[in-house]
């Protein structure tokens, strides 16, 4: 006999975008993870573009919690090259399309309460996504689940979609100064 209280779920998901040029979008959305872990939901993360980055996240996240299942797309892709390598864009085109068929089918499932596709916006500014694959996702999503895609360049058609949408804006940013990428805070 099972003993174990059922499992919570969401009554009303939504489709939310974390988007802008300021830091934090892939933060917040850790942070809505971690709300969604301790309110006992299921949580699937996956991260886009950030594949050869030795972040904190990436060192403590795969192994944290039963409910969390995270995933990073192993395709190599640096930032300042790749996107003007044809091969690098084919690769990851390809890369991506069997990712997004996962995606779809876990989704469609209503196995997760909360999805979030870290840098989605990027992958679909940079056509390594066709934006009309990422709004028939977005459509396909289940009433119980919510949704959330990170990532600068957000797409009108998917922000016109969107219950919430946060933008965060830069005023000010250390690198401009030269300041490099400090581990434990930026990465």
């Amino acid at each position: 006999m099972n003993t174990s209280p059922p499992r919570p779920r969401l009554k009303q998901g939504a489709f939310q975008i974390y988007t802008g040029e300021g830091k934090g979008k892939s933060t917040a959305s850790m942070g809505l993870m971690l709300r969604a872990l301790g309110c006992g939901f299921r949580v699937y993360y996956l991260r886009m573009m950030k594949p050869r980055w030795k972040t904190g996240e990436l060192a403590i996240c795969p192994g944290l919690h039963p409910n969390l299942t995270y995933k990073n797309v192993e395709q190599d892709w640096i930032l300042s090259k790749s996107k003007n390598i044809p091969e690098h864009v084919a690769a990851m085109q390809a890369a991506l399309c069997e990712v997004m068929d996962e995606l779809e089918r876990l989704l469609v499932s209503a196995e997760y309460d909360l999805v979030i596709v870290d840098e989605i916006n990027y992958c679909i500014h940079r056509d390594l996504i066709p934006l009309e694959r990422a709004i028939a996702l977005v459509e396909k999503r289940p009433e119980n689940v919510e949704l959330v895609f990170t990532g600068r360049y957000a797409a009108e058609e998917l922000i016109k979609r969107a219950g919430v949408v946060t933008e965060m804006r830069k005023i000010k940013h250390h690198f401009d100064e030269g300041v490099p990428a400090r581990r434990g805070i930026e990465f």
